[in-house]
């Protein structure tokens, strides 16, 4: 594995940089299809994300089609806040949780690409120990900092690459504790953002850049996410959406101070997409950007063999149909959501759902609209907490 990976890694630093990105056209309306200028809305995604809504008690629910890379409509239903009765647009604000990491590995890609980042090298040739982590980095900016130090010698065995494919040995959030490892670095597959919190810290002490600029650079000026941030600005609040848990209860907002590569990402239905198809794009100019690309999407380690479930770096993988599709989800207090698309055929579903049921709503829309059996729905790990 580690030779096909330094095989993909030496194309990156000899490749030149050409992004596209691909444009999506605004518009609005509360449980009426939002219509692209040049293509209209299919009538197919219209009628199952309406029914996805009512079967599954959805209270707002975005949906973005993309059919050969590029975005051919947006269709929204519901509210953003059932105390304000605020409808859902294209515009409207989703916390994305964990689909933050796809955009963070990006931007990381990109910065190996430029040959200032070896994924293939342990971390601590950047980041020496002890490793001085922030305890609990979602705290509010005016609560005291408490550090934890780590000296584990066995964080020299940790590289980029086991970090960004889950392979690291650090558990997902240890929050006001002292971080262990779960297992030797390499041993097998575990979800861990606290791994890319230490690749993110290890990035910006190689640049000397926040990592909120670097996300800029590579990714949010690329891709013209320009709703999308990974602090919490003020206009947000104008357009965030209330999550609401399994009972019906709001769960506040989160206004993160503090950027955080995997988790903290606020962004919209439109911008996700935009970062989608660049995802998506190919071009024989784009050199650096095939090759970041084939880093996240060739298999690196194996999920769930039941159900055809691999991770690359940044992305999930399934083997379904005699396809590849790369997919990521997260679930969290009040909100759920997904991605799916396949780099061979360009088309895909991005969905921001209100409420915890949207992976079930996600199932039914990419079964109507995408086609195809798709395992991973049945594996466990898209339900563990």
């Amino acid at each position: 594995m580690q030779s096909h990976l330094r095989t993909f890694y030496f194309f990156l630093r000899w490749a030149s940089f050409l992004l596209a990105a691909s444009i999506l056209t605004n518009g609005a309306a509360f449980g009426q299809r939002i219509r692209n200028e040049s293509v209209q809305v299919s009538a197919t995604l219209h009628r199952a994300v309406m029914e996805a809504s009512t079967k599954y008690k959805i209270p707002g629910l975005a949906v973005a089609l993309i059919q050969q890379g590029r975005v051919v409509g947006i269709e929204v239903s519901g509210v953003r806040d059932m105390n304000s009765s605020a409808p859902v647009t294209e515009n409207t604000v989703f916390e994305a949780g964990s689909l933050s990491e796809p955009v963070f590995a990006y931007a990381i890609l990109d910065l190996a690409a430029e040959g200032r980042l070896d994924l293939g090298a342990p971390v601590t040739q950047y980041f020496p120990l002890p490793y001085h982590r922030i305890a609990n980095p979602f705290l509010p900016g005016t609560s005291p900092i408490q550090m934890d130090q780590i000296t584990d010698v066995r964080f020299q065995q940790i590289t980029g690459i086991r970090l960004l494919n889950h392979t690291s040995g650090m558990p997902n959030w240890v929050l006001n504790d002292h971080l262990r490892l779960l297992f030797n670095p390499g041993e097998r597959w575990s979800y861990s953002g606290e791994g890319e919190v230490y690749l993110q810290r290890a990035a910006e002490q190689v640049t000397g850049q926040s990592f909120a600029s670097l996300v800029s650079r590579y990714v949010f000026g690329p891709a013209a996410m320009t709703h999308s941030g990974y602090v919490w600005r003020p206009e947000y609040e104008a357009s965030i959406a209330t999550g609401y848990d399994q009972d019906g209860h709001p769960v506040p907002s989160n206004h993160y101070v503090r950027a955080i590569g995997p988790k903290t990402l606020y962004t919209t239905v439109g911008d996700y997409s935009r970062f989608v198809c660049m995802v998506l794009a190919s071009s024989i100019r784009q050199r650096i950007h095939e090759g970041a690309v084939s880093l996240m999407l060739n298999p690196t380690v194996t999920v769930d063999s039941s159900n055809a479930f691999s991770w690359g770096m940044g992305w999930g993988l399934e083997q379904s149909t005699g396809n590849t599709y790369f997919f990521h989800w997260s679930a969290q207090p009040g909100f759920s959501s997904f991605v799916i698309a396949s780099r061979k055929t360009g088309d895909g579903i991005v969905l921001f759902s209100i409420g915890e049921n949207g992976l079930n709503a996600a199932r039914d829309i990419i079964q109507t609209t995408l086609g195809g059996d798709h395992p991973v729905f049945k594996s466990p790990v898209l339900h563990q907490p």
